[in-house]
């Protein structure tokens, strides 16, 4: 039979009685630690199963003390219901209001209040504090809820709480075990006899198959799970929702620690950048530009600061605002998460939030309110779009995509067809359109430009117009879409590594033809003697550089030919030599007979022969040529 998969946290001030509780409902004692027995207090957390005809739900057990607050915030980040805890022989107390607001920070949406210790006390103190309890809760998730009285010694109350449980987990969804990657935020770590590391954790999302390869997050750690234990039952998966134990095998204790993800391979990505919308809680002080923080995502706490980025200055009590937090290091997160701020000293808590992108380089203050709007309440399509846009012509790939959202890429290509401003540029790589019409523009100028300052130049090295148009690092699938883009635009027209525009004249007019057609004629006239580029400099009134450029443009026009550095010959000449040298086909010829068969000087001679052994004519035997 199938169950369904809840997780349910407790949450409450110290000594209210939550694990006791835990231990009535499920018969586990979840205080696993010595010093916790000891001392009699929850320090870390503990964790226990109740299975039904229906359900498996894992109870996390989490710390009601000030000082393990953030062990609190690490086991309930990922739970489905709150079971919130509030003793009647004491009612509210500061860690009951300060668990109850990271349970509304963090989104969960159902809960049930249980009032323990209900046989300490008389029935109208009960319902005092029943109504200091719904005052509490007034305008939550948690209002007009059930409020249980229990008592873990007497178990009066106890069916009447399960059944308020149940009630609870059954208005929850499944978890996304399908659509979105394998996350599981690790909150355990421990080292089995002949098994090596193992860690524990909740679910957050996705599937992991026994001997599936798997990538622990931050810290670039390879392993595949060997065994997955689930509430503490050999499995073959683990899926959404459940409390796991996964074997890592290749991965030394000491590398893996609470806080860290594990995923599958090349699916998430680590970030110190997330951009958020933050809400501040009513009862704190304002927070000003750059105020250090504790950031506290899933089971990870890391240390930041805090930048707004829209029109805010300093956000009051009770307002929300957009931001960055940077981080001093990397966290695994996807657009959507949850999170809880605290003040770096003293330590508790003051705001939390949704992150709307990981990914986002450093943003302006008053960044357009639309953009940071589609981020956080667009559509899937809306988001990706403007994701697009912001990448410019670097592009938007679809394991990008996958990496800011969390979503598998399976679900994305059929959720994503029909994106409407995008180009595909193939391996599913989108381009915004507005910033593909904006390349082409800048290819026209670009290219209309050069030509207007290099008048001699037969075309554009590619390479000099890929470093000026495409960004730098573009891996070369890029490249070539982009230049077979123009290309199919009629913008440019490319052979080889050279770029030019289709149908430009490639002659010189003006003064500039003037002095090509009087060079090329005095290397026609020379024949094999051509002159050296020196001697035009020379002899003729222009300045060096045009001259020089000039012979640059009749070397690539093809009207002459470089046969070494500042030796240029006449195409025509090189073909009527090349037509003589065919008379003495087969037969072998010294540099001397060479020099001598066509009347040439030693500094022309080799040259010469090296271009007709390149082009092969001759074919190099010890120190002469045999004439093909």
């Amino acid at each position: 039979m199938t169950r369904k998969k809840r997780v349910v946290g407790t949450a409450g001030h110290i000594d209210h009685g939550k694990t006791a509780l835990v231990r009535a409902l499920t018969g586990i004692d979840t205080d696993r630690l010595p010093e916790e027995k000891r001392r009699g207090i929850t320090i870390d957390l503990g964790f226990a199963s109740w299975f039904t005809d229906d359900y498996q739900i894992g109870f996390v057990d989490v710390p009601g003390h000030e000082r393990f607050v953030k062990n609190m915030l690490a086991g309930i980040g990922g739970i489905d219901s709150v079971l919130l805890v509030v003793a009647a022989d004491a009612s509210i107390k500061p860690q009951t209001r300060e668990h109850f607001a990271i349970c509304k920070l963090l989104g969960i949406r159902t809960g049930v209040v249980a009032i323990t210790k209900s046989d300490l006390v008389e029935r109208d103190i009960i319902e005092l504090v029943r109504l200091e309890v719904e005052e509490l809760v007034a305008g939550s998730f948690l209002a007009r809820k059930p409020i249980v009285p229990v008592s873990s010694v007497t178990g009066a109350g106890l069916d009447d709480l399960r059944s308020a449980l149940l009630a609870s987990v059954a208005s929850i969804d499944d978890r996304d075990a399908t659509t979105r990657v394998f996350r599981l935020p690790i909150d355990r770590v421990f080292t089995m006899k002949g098994f090596g590391s193992v860690i524990t954790g909740t679910t957050f999302s996705g599937r992991l198959n026994v001997d599936g390869e798997v990538e622990v997050l931050p810290g670039a750690l390879r392993s595949r799970a060997r065994s997955i234990q689930v509430h503490n039952e050999p499995r073959d998966f683990a899926s959404a929702g459940e409390r796991t134990s996964v074997n890592l095998p290749d991965i030394e204790l000491e590398r893996l620690h609470r806080g860290q993800q594990v995923l599958m391979p090349n699916t998430l990505r680590p970030s110190q950048i997330i951009t958020a919308r933050l809400d501040l809680l009513d009862d704190t002080k304002p927070l000003k530009e750059q105020t250090r923080i504790r950031f506290h995502h899933l089971a990870d706490e890391l240390l930041g600061s805090v930048r707004f980025i829209d029109d805010t200055t300093e956000l009051k009590p009770g307002g929300s605002a957009f931001v960055q937090i940077r981080l001093e290091s990397p966290v695994i997160a996807v657009s959507g998460d949850r999170f809880v701020i605290r003040r770096y000293s003293p330590s508790f808590t003051i705001g939390g939030g949704t992150i709307i992108d990981a990914h986002l380089p450093k943003l302006r203050r008053n960044t357009r309110p639309e953009l940071l709007q589609t981020l956080a309440e667009g559509s899937l399509i809306d988001r990706v779009e403007l994701m697009a846009k912001l990448e410019g012509l670097r592009g938007l790939t679809i394991r990008e995509v996958q990496a800011r959202t969390g979503i598998r890429i399976e679900t994305l290509i059929k959720e994503l067809k029909p994106l409407p401003h995008l180009a595909d540029s193939g391996d599913r790589r989108w381009i915004q359109v507005d910033a593909l019409a904006e390349f082409r523009r800048n290819a026209m100028d670009f290219l209309d430009r050069y030509f207007k300052e290099n008048r001699v130049a037969v075309n554009v090295p590619k390479g000099e117009f890929v470093q000026q148009l495409i960004p730098h690092g573009s891996d070369p699938a890029l490249i070539n879409f982009l230049l077979q883009d123009l290309a199919r635009e009629k913008i440019i027209g490319i052979e080889a590594d050279a770029i030019d525009i289709p149908g430009r004249s490639k002659k010189l007019g003006g003064a500039e033809g003037e002095l090509a057609r009087m060079i090329e004629m005095r290397f026609s006239d020379a024949g094999l003697q051509p002159p050296p580029v020196s001697e035009l400099i020379n002899t003729i009134p222009q300045k060096p550089k045009v001259i020089e450029g000039v012979v640059g443009f009749l070397v690539k026009q093809g009207t002459l030919v470089r046969l070494a550095d500042g030796v240029y010959v006449h195409h025509d000449i090189l073909s009527a030599a090349r037509q003589k040298i065919e008379t003495r086909r087969g037969e072998t010829i010294d540099v001397g007979q060479f020099k001598e068969f066509f009347g040439l000087s030693r500094k022309i001679a080799i040259p010469l022969l090296e271009y007709f052994d390149r082009q092969g004519v001759t074919k190099r035997v010890g120190d002469a040529r045999q004439v093909l």
